[in-house]
């Protein structure tokens, strides 16, 4: 082989063995140091099934007054999998739900997907809620809309007219 031959070979041998560790590190690079990015991004994509629960209707009496009616109220809950800054997130949700935050802190360590936080939840505190997260781009806490029942005579007929658990299963009456 001529001088010039055995150049050319070692220059394309050697562009192709620099463009084949590029694409190594590059690939190192996603796979071990982005992962946990790219796998919260990934995991925020995936739907999931919710169950929604029928709303109950208003209890009425004879004379067309209301023995039981439902006030519309929030549930807090957080996937400790998405959630992007830890401290951030556990300083608003506090200050707004009115929750020690060591507390919070403690319950949202982990890699647990469903994390109930609080349950009814006014629809005031709820949105104000919901807009300091959205100000904020913080990510991994979720409201879910609820309901309570409210007897506006009192627990006096609520055994009559029947109660149930907060998962909604009838629990009297």
């Amino acid at each position: 082989m001529k001088w010039n031959s055995r150049i050319r070979c070692a220059l394309v041998c050697l562009v192709f063995v620099a463009l084949f560790s590029g694409f190594s590190f590059r690939l190192i690079y996603l796979q071990m140091i982005k992962h946990d990015e790219y796998a919260g991004l990934a995991a925020e994509k995936h739907v999931y099934k919710q169950i929604i629960c029928a709303e109950r209707g208003a209890i009425f009496d004879a004379n067309n007054e209301v023995l039981a009616h439902n006030v519309p109220v929030e549930t807090v809950v957080a996937d400790a999998t998405h959630l992007n800054n830890l401290d951030a997130i556990v300083d608003v949700v506090s200050d707004e739900l009115k929750l020690p935050a060591h507390e919070l802190a403690e319950k949202l360590h982990g890699d647990r997907r469903y994390i109930v936080i609080k349950r009814e939840v006014p629809e005031v505190v709820a949105d104000a809620l919901r807009e300091k997260l959205r100000s904020q781009n913080l990510r991994g806490i979720y409201l879910e809309h609820d309901a309570t029942r409210i007897y506006p005579n009192g627990s006096m007929l609520c055994h009559v007219i029947g109660f149930t658990d907060f998962e909604h299963h009838g629990i009297q009456g």
